[in-house]
């Protein structure tokens, strides 16, 4: 491929280097040129290691064949039966990397036959080697060679057997043992499959109907004995008309189980009924190869977003929260298991999917372990105990159906339980007319939730006008200024409404328990600093204490907004205490410390491109890091420390957390 190719295919997919020279080899953590092809093969390393589990030391790159006649072939990837010496009678698997300009369509196996030639051929040179998988990047297409009397059948599959199982295991019922994946791997997959529905099949906002009824089977089929399972795949039945009809019909029973099992989660048109045999198969295929129970509650919350994109238009100022800001916000909170948490604007569900993540791990670590080390049945114990918290202590709401039921998803998919998510209208609680009213009246009183997280819609346009609801809240009204420099309302709704973000900001208030409750809400920088603002900010010095205020940088939540074509406020996190009725009485209110943080990084670029720390000349710097690795041997995982030269995402976020943690500690006081 010519350099200017590969310029193009840069601009198309996700820029990592972030303009680097270089990449760190992840198997030598050696500096390699940061050219597409490498940063493809690198992609894969990472796969094959960080979810199939494959010891690194089974793992060559570049490999050359060293058979008489053979040795100036080569493959991009060659994968070594463990712990054998490197010759070619020993590879059983071989991977061949393209690069290819980024697909708005994905292709089935027929209709990539041209590029799969070159996986054949390269197959055709190994006598052993019986596996092969070709990539993009974007699609994964695997196969699996089979010997007869008279010729060589090169036969697409639908996924990988792990590490250590037999070829001829992908034929078996039950299909190639899932595995668990990492965060990227599985962001990847459900991407995949969010592309399919919106591009190849054009569901436009219903695509993740079907994906959700799916997903929800998955989850479900994963809490049956092994050997009742049905969400699975077995070697060539997605490339078969009998075999596609046996996967529907196999995960239809499961659908069919769903509405005992979670009965509150899907609402109408929540189901497969979209998809025929052959399209329910591309999707099983995606999502059967790994085990979501296995794979960390927090890879499957980040994983979530590629798939739930098309719930959300943008419309009104709503947008995704960047996963960065929402989990630095919780780690300021560090919810408990004690804790009530509320989200009142919760879309997919963002911030509550996060805290499940928390909650998971603070768990695991009271039982002194740590997620890359735990043992199966001590994550298995702490998926337990963080779904039975779901169940008595999560909650949200939003007037989107769709999003009430992606947020549903969101939670029962990272907690093992959906929480209790409701379809109402945050601006006029207590009252309205929405489906979940009664029971979210009775389940969400004000003045009953430890925290309340949530961002708001921002709109300077669409404001807030209805009198009927502008009367509810103090900020609806008009404030005039004093001789004394305070504020007064008028007690009158203030004409031409007010910003949504003013409403959801009392209403957070109002949720939150007096004395006690906190609130980490997302506002624009204007609520904070413009004069025509300033009766809010009185609102606030007289209701709250001030806890944290974090201005943040925009990058990030211009890459959540550029699907939907928006431009993004400023933004700045305010964390707040709801102050007791007792405080309230008080004149005056004793002078305190506020934690203050100003984040110039955030992991991203304006482009969206990841930028990683630097020196102060400029050079970007490499760190010698002791990871984990769960390696498959034997048909068990084995955790290794492994020393890894790796590059750092230059992200300031977790730093301001671990600062304000350190503030709290020590405190709340002023240096």
């Amino acid at each position: 491929m010519s350099e200017e190719l590969e310029d193009q295919v840069e601009d198309g997919t996700d820029e990592e280097s972030g303009g680097a020279d270089s990449l760190i080899d992840i198997l030598t953590g050696e500096p390699i040129a940061s050219s597409a092809k490498n940063r493809l093969v690198q992609k894969v390393l990472r796969q094959l290691i960080e979810s199939y589990g494959f010891d690194r030391k089974d793992l060559k790159v570049g490999y050359r064949l060293t058979s008489k006649g053979k040795r100036q072939q080569s493959v991009d990837i060659a994968i070594l039966r463990h712990d054998t010496e490197i010759c070619d009678e020993n590879i059983e698997r071989i991977v061949v990397c393209e690069n290819q300009k980024a697909r708005e369509k994905l292709r089935s196996a027929h209709e990539a036959a041209a590029d799969l030639r070159n996986l054949h051929k390269k197959l055709e040179l190994f006598s052993s080697c019986h596996l092969g998988m070709w990539t993009n990047g974007q699609e994964e297409f695997f196969v699996r060679v089979q010997d007869t009397t008279f010729e060589t059948r090169f036969l697409n599959i639908g996924a990988w057997p792990a590490p250590g199982e037999r070829t001829d295991d992908v034929l078996r019922a039950g299909g190639a043992t899932q595995v668990a994946a990492d965060p990227e791997d599985l962001e990847a997959a459900l991407g995949r499959c969010h592309q399919y529905l919106t591009k190849n099949l054009m569901l436009g906002g219903d695509a993740f109907k079907p994906f959700g009824a799916l997903l929800i089977s998955k989850l479900y089929d994963e809490t049956r004995p092994a050997g009742q399972r049905q969400f699975w795949i077995r070697g060539d039945e997605p490339f078969t008309a009998e075999g596609q009809a046996a996967i529907r019909k196999r995960v239809a029973s499961c659908f069919e189980a769903v509405h005992v099992w979670q009965p509150d989660v899907l609402k109408h048109g929540w189901d497969i009924d979209h998809l025929d045999a052959t399209q329910t198969s591309r999707l099983v295929m995606e999502l059967a190869r790994y085990s979501l129970a296995d794979s960390l509650p927090r890879s499957r919350t980040i994983a979530y977003r590629s798939a739930v994109r098309s719930t959300m238009d943008g419309k009104d100022g709503r947008y995704p929260t960047p996963l960065n800001v929402a989990e630095m916000a919780v780690r300021m909170l560090d919810p408990g298991p004690d804790d009530r948490v509320f989200d009142g604007s919760c879309g997919t569900g963002t911030f509550l999917g996060m805290v499940a993540a928390h909650v998971f791990e603070s768990f695991l670590s009271s039982a002194g372990a740590a997620p890359h080390t735990a043992t199966a049945q001590q994550l298995k114990e702490a998926q337990g105990k963080t779904a039975m918290w779901a169940r008595e202590h999560v909650f949200g709401c939003d007037m989107a159906p769709s999003l009430v039921v992606a947020a549903r998803l969101n939670v029962l998919l990272t907690a093992g339980h959906p929480g209790n998510i409701f379809r109402i209208d945050a601006r006029t609680f207590p009252d309205g007319e929405l489906e979940d009213q009664e029971r979210a009246t009775r389940m969400l009183p004000e003045g009953s939730m430890d925290i309340v997280l949530t961002n708001p819609w921002f709109s300077t346009k669409d404001t807030v006008a209805d009198e009927a609801i502008l009367r509810r809240y103090d900020l609806g009204e008009n404030w005039n200024r004093t001789d004394e420099g305070t504020f007064v309302s008028t007690g009158t709704p203030k004409s031409g409404g007010v910003p949504p973000e003013v409403i959801f900001l009392e209403r957070a208030w109002r949720w939150a328990k007096p004395g006690t409750g906190r609130i980490a809400i997302l506002l624009p920088d204007g609520l904070l600093g413009n004069p025509g603002d300033e009766y809010v900010r009185a609102w606030i010095l007289r209701h709250c204490e001030v806890l944290a205020s974090v201005d943040l940088p925009v990058d990030p939540f211009k890459v959540t907004l550029k699907d939907y074509r928006l431009t993004p406020a400023l933004p700045s996190l305010l964390v707040l205490r709801r102050r007791s009725d007792e405080e309230l009485k008080l004149t005056l209110h004793p002078d305190y410390w506020v934690f203050m943080a100003v984040v110039n990084r955030a992991g991203v670029g304006a482009r969206g491109n990841k930028i990683f720390e630097r020196a102060p000349d400029g050079e970007e710097l490499v760190f010698n890091d002791e990871v984990v690795e769960r390696v498959r041997v034997g048909g068990k995982v084995e955790s290794r420390f492994v020393a890894r030269r790796q590059r750092h995402i230059d992200d300031e976020l977790p730093i301001v957390a671990e600062h304000y943690r350190k503030f709290v500690a020590e405190g709340r006081k002023g240096r």
